[in-house]
């Protein structure tokens, strides 16, 4: 998401930021408390990852998933980091408390979270795509790699979903009441986090039905005070901008703005959990439900302004 969410903040006499921090805080440690009694992570470990396909040989699907992860890989590192086009950027400066047009290069294009999303995108297609291999020759899958698949992947589900959600539903549309230009947003690259995350994921939950937990939505929660905590620490201490207008943590309600927006990754994680647990029992149902969540929040193609 390379743009903030409509205009300048409503900067009032008060500053809200020890609410918001105390807010996240305690988010966090409502978070990890409830991780650690519901022991999460031996769920994750007990929890066998999907690394077969019952629908598709083996060798396809481990095809499929070094695939995403080599699409991930090339778009990051190739449309992004190493391409010499700037990517342009509205964002809401820390100092001066004013949205500035900020032309980015390099790794810097990678502090948006539609960009921490492929990365986890990315990184589970990783894991789970040597596992497959391993499978494919009949070697026994390592325990890391069982680990960090079961990890990764709520994280990569409920973010790319939320992305994708904003995206269509609250950016573009802020954007186009404002007579914003939108064709960046159409770019290839923009393409690959806010649409071909959710369409190959959706692909990869169809054809394993993996075994998933509901307590592994905690995850995702984490995942967003992670990103909110890099975005202060960017915007202090780093880049000196917000690259979301309604993260700023001084104005009036954005402590209950960014607690909703912590939980909305494991939100969002629960309803696909619902969708798989529908799969098992009455498959054809929860995948055509799966396919219009999708059909839902992906655009490929920028609307015409009137």
């Amino acid at each position: 998401m390379a743009l903030t969410m409509g205009t300048l903040p409503n900067y009032g006499s008060k500053d809200y930021s020890p609410y918001t921090y105390g807010t996240i805080s305690a988010v966090l440690l409502i978070s990890v408390f409830a991780a650690w009694r519901l022991d999460v992570l031996a769920l994750i470990e007990n929890t066998p990852f999907q690394f077969q396909s019952n629908r598709f040989p083996d060798i396809l699907l481990a095809i499929f998933r070094t695939a995403c992860f080599a699409l991930s890989v090339y778009t990051i590192m190739i449309l992004m980091v190493r391409s010499k086009t700037p990517g342009k950027m509205t964002a809401l400066r820390h100092e001066e408390r004013d949205l500035h047009l900020f032309e980015i290069l390099g790794i810097e294009r990678l502090v948006t979270f539609s960009s921490w999303t492929l990365i986890m995108f990315g990184s589970v297609f990783l894991f789970s795509s040597i596992g497959t291999w391993h499978s494919v020759f009949g070697n026994v899958i390592p325990d890391w790699v069982r680990f960090f698949s079961t990890l990764l992947y709520p994280i990569a589900l409920g973010s790319a979903f939320l992305t994708s959600t904003v995206v269509r539903y609250i950016i573009i549309p802020s954007e186009i009441k404002v007579e914003g230009d939108l064709s960046h947003l159409f770019l290839p690259h923009e393409m690959v986090m806010h649409n071909m995350t959710v369409i190959l994921l959706a692909v990869d939950l169809i054809a394993t039905q993996p075994n998933l937990q509901p307590e592994f939505g905690l995850m995702g929660v984490l995942m967003g005070i992670l990103y909110v905590v890099f975005a202060y620490l960017w915007a202090n201490y780093g880049g000196g901008y917000y690259v979301y207008s309604f993260i700023e943590p001084r104005v009036k309600g954005a402590p209950q703005f960014l607690a909703g927006l912590a939980f909305s990754i494991g939100l969002f994680y629960l309803g696909l959990w619902l969708i798989i647990e529908l799969m098992d029992k009455v498959f054809l149902l929860g995948a055509i439900l799966l396919c219009l969540w999708v059909k839902q929040i992906i655009m490929f193609k920028q609307p015409i302004q009137v």
